[in-house]
């Protein structure tokens, strides 16, 4: 037997199945959901009977476990104008929300707007958009400080 039957074909341009020139498999699933985000919107909007544009320009990503749950975050941007994004992309997300994050995170997520959940609920109630601030999970300066001192023995 040969052990060319054991072996992968290399692909070629004409095998392509659609996703290659897109970026690949999960470019065309987040380009899905995205879609589906948008045509659920109006929907939910219609069903709640009240909405408004406090988040419009606005797209986050849940990381982990939040309170208010991701799905009721993902709702209240859908009533309220903003995006929810199910994967996190630095070029399109604007702000990450989240309760905890691990410090392997924290380091990874340096620089970006990382933010509690209570930034949206108490947004939607005070009908506007509250400054993020005083929200975030970390303060900026106590973790560079944490993360540049030397620990000794």
């Amino acid at each position: 037997m040969s052990r060319e039957g054991w072996m992968k074909k290399k692909s070629h341009a004409s095998d392509d199945n659609g996703w290659a020139a897109r970026g690949g498999y999960m470019a065309a699933k987040v380009a899905k959901l995205d879609e589906q985000f948008k045509l659920a919107a109006p929907r939910e909007k219609q069903k709640e009977g009240t909405s408004s544009t406090i988040f419009r320009g606005i797209a986050i990503f849940v990381n982990g476990y939040t309170v208010p749950s991701a799905d009721e975050l993902r709702r209240l941007m859908m009533l309220h104008g903003g995006q929810f994004h199910g994967y996190y992309s630095r070029s399109k997300t604007t702000h990450i929300i989240a309760n905890n994050l691990p410090n392997s995170k924290i380091q990874d997520l340096k620089g970006e707007k990382v933010i509690r959940p209570e930034w949206i609920t108490d947004s939607v109630k005070a009908g506007r958009l509250l400054p993020h601030l005083q929200y975030q999970l970390y303060a900026k300066g106590k973790v560079s400080r944490y993360f540049s001192q030397k620990r000794r023995p």
